[in-house]
């Protein structure tokens, strides 16, 4: 039993490495499966850790404003608390003062906060006004405009910088003294937080990449016995079906299955494939053997037919007409013994060829001239130039010629002529028979050069067919290094084209 080893696995992986542009295109390929697991698998982790910096960027985002809008509260609320205290301190304060004071000691640099009366004016505002951080935007009064309506604690933006502002009510002692206005810019925070963001967005966007090409990695190497698998049965021929078993090592245990699963099906292939050629070549054989006995007495049959017919002036219409029909009974017999013994000699590589250059317009002319003395048919012949060289078997091109005009003949209009087209194209002759009859199915097209094949039993059998005709062109064709081929339309005619190489010392 022959086992594709580890080392010939391996031997044909160094081969194919030889070819590392083709592998790269196959992995990209969008049908293979290591394409679509990569292609998946990367997909939903991206889709995955997006979502999660996506959510990440947003929660942090609103801890952040949440953070500096509890500050700026908790601000206000103090305000007044230590206004208070200021007069506790020292009653030389006064109301205003005090509250000057306060606000002095709570505002910061990114810290603004101005008390309007009831009137709108500016009652008192923080120091670092004066700075010029402060300086280039609107004032005090117009911010409150601005600001108007943050009761609770609201994100502004104001000439492209971000504030977090509020006002309410001071009171103290029960006594009004104006609207406390807190506002933080925040844009230094906010540019911060975009910077995060930005970092976690290339640190994401390298993290998916690398994984992809992780995962890419991974699901090769996983496939990688499914690969060895395509590569053992590359080397397995139907000779040796039953020798060859498939052993992958270190493999899923799935994968394992599959291999147990074809190597079991190999088995039962090559139990199929003896028996199918031992039957076939038993019906070689029988085929071979009654076709040679039965040529030899056939052949006297038929002498003695033909000596009574040539005697027999005493015959009466009947006997003659009844001699006629067996003597052209044993023809076809006789013609279809010999059919059977080519084909029986091809299959067993005992069919002789002898190649040689000819002109094929002669080949042709002299068939037309058969068919046409015979069949009484008109045939055209259509050669593209007056010699057309081709390297063939002398025998055989005209059986071929002959089989494939009689075919056109039986499956055409009596009144329709068969035409015959020669041409050269290159380092080919190219020989194409036509007909105007009622074509060939599509579905049967495959099947007209099987043996015993007919399209129609009626006709074949009134025109003394039998299905081995276009069998015969085909062994022949190829058996002198061609091959032929059938473009048919129903309704419309056939054309069967046989190509065969031209003399090799014309086509240097």
């Amino acid at each position: 039993m022959v086992r594709v080893s580890k080392v010939q696995v391996q031997s044909l992986t160094s081969k194919r490495w030889r070819g590392f542009p083709q592998q790269l295109r196959r992995a990209v390929n969008p049908n293979s499966l290591q394409f679509r697991l990569t292609v998946s698998i990367a997909g939903l982790f991206a889709l995955g850790l997006t979502s999660v910096a996506l959510w990440t960027s947003w929660k942090m985002q609103k801890i952040l404003i949440s953070s500096h809008k509890q500050n700026i509260v908790d601000i206000g609320d103090r305000i007044t608390d230590d206004i208070v205290l200021y007069r506790q301190m020292d009653e030389m304060f006064t109301v205003q003062e005090s509250v000057q004071k306060a606000i002095n000691n709570r505002s910061g640099r990114n810290l603004l906060l101005w008390v309007n009366d009831s009137q709108g004016r500016l009652v008192a505002t923080s120091a670092n006004l004066a700075r010029p951080t402060w300086q280039r935007f609107p004032s005090p009064s117009t911010l409150a405009t601005t600001f108007q309506d943050s009761v609770l604690p609201k994100v502004y933006q104001v000439q492209n910088r971000d504030f977090v502002a509020c006002h309410s009510p001071l009171m103290v002692s029960n006594q009004p003294l104006g609207t406390l206005f807190v506002t933080q810019d925040i844009t230094e925070d906010q540019r911060k937080f975009i910077a995060s963001v930005q970092t976690l967005v290339v640190a994401s966007s390298v993290a998916i990449v690398l994984i992809s090409l992780a995962l890419a990695w991974y699901v090769r190497r996983s496939l990688r016995p499914l690969c060895q698998m395509g590569l053992m049965t590359k080397t397995i021929s139907p000779d040796d079906l039953g020798q060859r078993q498939v052993e992958l090592h270190n493999a899923p245990s799935e994968i394992q299955e599959l291999a147990e699963t074809f190597n079991l099906m190999l088995s039962r292939l090559s139990a199929a494939w003896r028996e199918q050629q031992h039957a076939t070549e038993r019906q070689r054989q029988f085929v071979s053997n009654v076709s040679h006995e039965l040529r030899t007495p056939l052949t006297i049959v038929r002498g003695y037919l033909q000596s009574i017919q040539r005697r027999g002036d005493n015959l009466t219409e009947i006997q003659r007409e009844a001699l006629e029909i067996s003597t052209a009974e044993a023809d076809l017999t006789i013609h279809l013994l010999q059919d059977l013994l080519c084909l029986a000699r091809a299959d067993d590589g005992y069919m002789p060829y002898h190649l040689e250059t000819l002109i094929l317009n002669d080949v042709a002319a002299e068939v037309v001239g058969m068919a046409e003395r015979f069949n009484h048919r008109q045939i055209l012949l259509e050669p593209e130039s007056d010699l057309i060289p081709v390297f063939a078997d002398a025998d055989r091109l005209q059986q071929v010629l002959v089989n494939l005009v009689e075919n056109a003949i039986h499956y055409s209009d009596p009144t329709a002529p068969v035409t015959i087209k020669l041409k050269q194209k290159e380092a080919s002759a190219i020989i194409q028979v036509c007909d105007r009859g009622d074509g060939i199915p599509l579905k049967q097209q495959s099947r007209i050069f099987e043996r015993f094949y007919r399209l129609d039993e009626a006709r074949a059998r009134s025109n003394g067919g039998v299905g081995l005709g276009l069998s015969l062109v085909k062994t022949f064709t190829e058996g002198m290094g061609g091959n032929v081929s059938v473009l048919s339309q129903q309704g419309e005619g056939s054309t069967f084209t046989v190509t065969l190489p031209v003399a090799p010392e014309l086509t240097l």
